[in-house]
């Protein structure tokens, strides 16, 4: 990605911690089973067994990978990391995230 006027490191190393904004159209097309992370905010979240484990509300990044909140209806959050090892299927078309956890531990 190159940014207008920013033409060496320097230039860039002052932008550290600004926020690129991208117009939706310029990203490139999504491959099978690629999704933006922010697509996946206001989906529903399943575990494994189909039970509702809340919606997501928000993402971060957690300086190794993307995070998401879900929050239940009795203000109960959890953060789930949103790595193949948690994240079993994502369908942002049908609003629906499904995943690998457990509370219990």
């Amino acid at each position: 990605m190159r940014i207008a006027g920013v033409g060496d490191r320097e230039a860039a190393a002052a932008l550290t911690l600004g926020e690129v904004r991208v117009a939706r159209a310029s990203l490139p097309p999504l491959g099978p089973g690629e999704f933006y992370v922010e697509d996946v905010i206001g989906c529903a979240v399943d575990d494994e067994a189909g039970r509702a484990l809340g919606t997501a509300t928000g993402t971060f990044w957690n300086g190794a990978h993307d995070v998401v909140t879900v929050a239940d209806g009795a203000g109960h959050e959890r953060l789930i990391p949103l790595v193949p090892d948690f994240v079993l299927t994502v369908d942002i078309p049908g609003r629906k995230i499904r995943v690998r956890w457990d509370d219990e531990t």
